[in-house]
C-alpha cells in the first residue's frame, strides 16, 4: 500500500492550523493529494402542532449559516495548505460522520485532530463512527501537533484481524521509520503471545522495516502498558487496531481504543 490520498477532517467553525500544517507535511512526504473535508446539518428543530413555519425559518436561516461557515473554511483550508501540495476541498451539509465515511472510499488515510469535547449534534466529528465505519486508516494527531515525525513508532500488537490491518495501513510510515517497537501485553499465554510476536516482527523485516518486538508484562491495563512503551522509546506515534462493533445503531468501542483515544501528547493511527 501507498499513501497517495489524504483526507483531514476540519470543523466549520474553526480550521485548526496545526492539523493542515501536520496533514500538509505528511502530503509532501509521501507525494499524496490533500482533501480538506468540512460537514455540518442544522439541528433538528421540534415544534408544536402550529409551529411547521417557524420551524422552516429556523432551519433555513441555519442551513444559510452552514453553508455561509463552509465557505469561510474552504478559503481558510486554501490559505493555510503550503504551496506545491496538490490539495482540494469538500463541504457538504450533511452529519460530519457521514460526510467522511462517504468519502473514505476516495482516500488512503483520514486524519482527525485530538479533542476531549463530547461530539456537537450536527457538527463536530463523531470519532468513534469513523474509525468504525470508514474502512480506512484513521490517525488521530496530537493537539497542537504541527509535524507527525514518525521515526519512532510503537505498534500495539495482538494476533487479531484487527491489529493484522493496522499493520498493513501503517506500513508506508513503517518502513519510512528509524524504529519500530512492536509490543505484545502480556494477558497469560506468554508462549503463543511471544510466538505471534516474532511472527509479526519478522513480516515487517521482510518488508525493510526496522522492527523489534518484546512482551510486556501489564503494569495497570492494556492502554497504561502501551503508553508506556511510548515513553519508554520516545515515539510520537502509536499504531493499533480499533476494537469494537455496532448494536443498535451505536458504535461501541472496546476498552484498549477507547483508553488510547482519550491519550494526550501522543498521536495514534487506528485501523478496523
Amino acid at each position: 500500500m501507498e499513501i497517495r490520498n489524504i483526507a483531514v477532517v476540519l470543523t466549520i467553525d474553526s480550521v485548526d492550523p496545526d492539523l493542515v500544517a501536520l496533514a500538509s507535511d505528511l502530503a509532501r512526504r509521501h507525494h499524496a493529494s490533500l482533501t480538506g473535508v468540512a460537514a455540518a446539518e442544522p439541528p433538528l428543530v421540534v415544534m408544536g402542532m402550529d409551529g411547521g413555519a417557524v420551524a422552516a425559518s429556523v432551519y433555513a436561516e441555519q442551513h444559510a449559516e452552514i453553508e455561509a461557515s463552509l465557505a469561510a473554511a474552504e478559503a481558510s483550508f486554501a490559505t493555510l495548505v503550503p504551496p506545491g501540495v496538490k490539495h482540494h476541498w469538500v463541504g457538504t451539509i450533511q452529519r460530519p460522520d457521514a460526510a467522511i465515511i462517504e468519502i473514505a472510499r476516495t482516500v488512503d488515510l483520514i486524519i482527525v485532530g485530538a479533542t476531549d469535547q463530547k461530539p456537537q449534534i450536527g457538527r463536530a466529528v463523531d470519532v468513534d463512527a469513523v474509525l468504525l465505519g470508514a474502512g480506512r486508516p484513521v490517525l488521530v494527531a496530537a493537539a497542537g501537533t504541527r509535524k507527525l515525525k514518525a521515526s519512532k513508532i510503537v505498534v500495539a500488537w495482538k494476533d487479531t484481524k484487527e491489529a493484522r490491518r493496522a499493520v498493513m495501513d501503517a506500513l508506508p510510515l513503517l518502513k519510512a521509520a528509524d524504529d519500530v517497537s512492536l509490543v505484545v501485553v502480556d494477558e497469560g499465554n506468554l508462549a503463543t503471545e511471544r510466538a505471534s510476536m516474532l511472527d509479526a516482527v519478522a513480516w515487517l523485516q521482510s518488508h525493510d522495516v526496522k522492527a523489534h518486538g518484546d512482551v510486556l508484562p501489564d503494569i495497570g491495563g492494556v492502554a497504561q502498558t502501551i503508553l508506556q512503551a511510548v515513553m519508554t522509546e520516545g515515539a510520537d506515534l502509536v499504531v493499533s487496531g480499533a476494537y469494537g462493533h455496532s448494536r443498535l445503531r451505536e458504535w461501541l468501542l472496546g476498552g484498549m481504543t477507547r483508553d488510547l483515544l482519550a491519550t494526550h501528547g501522543v498521536s495514534r493511527l487506528f485501523s478496523n
